[in-house]
This record gives structure tokens, sequence and C-alpha cells, in this order.
């Protein structure tokens, strides 16, 4: 089960630090010039096929699977399960995303409606992931200290 858990751990970050690196690489689109910003497409393509969609379906895979092992159980796992629902559905957006900037007849209004503020959202969804699970002992316990 280690072996597990570090496969999750270690998929878990490096989709976390691509969906961290996104927002930043699309924001940084905006002032390139045309061969600069193709590079940076194309590298910030990589990064999504070879990396992120990989390391987000490993750790998808493996947390279930550690989820199966270990009968997990309880309100912090549903909250859990939602928020990395929702680090799925930024991935996905930041997949879209992609495919927007990757088109050069695109619409320049859509190129400049991606702001750093969107930079927000995997800090929020990773921050909330990680509380829940350094407080699942705490969640596990009752008012009086017994178990739920």
């Amino acid at each position: 089960m280690a072996w597990l858990l570090f496969l999750h751990v270690a998929a878990l970050t490096i989709w976390s630090a691509a969906l961290l690196y996104l927002p930043v690489v699309f924001s940084m689109n905006r002032g390139l010039q045309r061969s600069a910003a193709v590079r940076l497409r194309v590298m910030t393509r990589l990064a999504f096929i070879a990396l992120a969609s990989p390391a987000a379906v490993l750790a998808i895979v493996t947390g279930s699977a550690l989820v199966y092992i270990t009968h997990a159980t309880g309100i912090w796992l549903a909250a859990k399960l939602l928020l990395v629902a929702l680090m799925a559905a930024f991935h996905v957006y930041c997949g879209r995303t992609l495919t927007v900037l990757g088109h050069e007849g695109s619409d320049k209004k859509r190129r400049r409606s991606v702001g750093l503020w969107v930079l927000a959202v995997p800090v929020l969804l990773i921050s909330g992931v990680l509380w829940l699970v350094l407080a699942k002992p705490e969640l596990a316990r009752g008012m009086d200290g017994a178990p739920w």
C-alpha cells in the first residue's frame, strides 16, 4: 500500500503543479510576439498532454484504489471527492482554453479574458484537498471525541 500512496501523492503533486502553471502561462500569452507565443503554446500543450493529463488520471486511479483498499468513508471523503471533481473540471477548462489559444484565428477578446485571477481557482481547490487530508483525523471524531 505504501507504493500506491507514493504514486498517488507524486501524481497529485504533478497534477497540482500543472494546474497552477497553466493559468500563469495563459495570462503570459497576451503580450508576446507571434513566434514566442507559438513556442509558448507548444510548450504548454506538451505540459498539458504529456504531464498534467497522465498525472490527473494516475492521481484519480490511485486515489480510488486507496479508498477501496482502506475502506475510507465519511463526510470528509465526500468533500474531498467533490473538490477532486472540481479539479478535474478545472483541468478540462484548461484544456479548452489551450485549444482556444492554439487557434490563430481565434477571437482576440477570448484571449484577453484569461487573466491571472484564474489562478485563484486551483489554489483554493488544492488548498481545500490538502486541508481535508490533513484534518481527516479531527473530522472523524464527534464533538465528544468519539468517532461518528
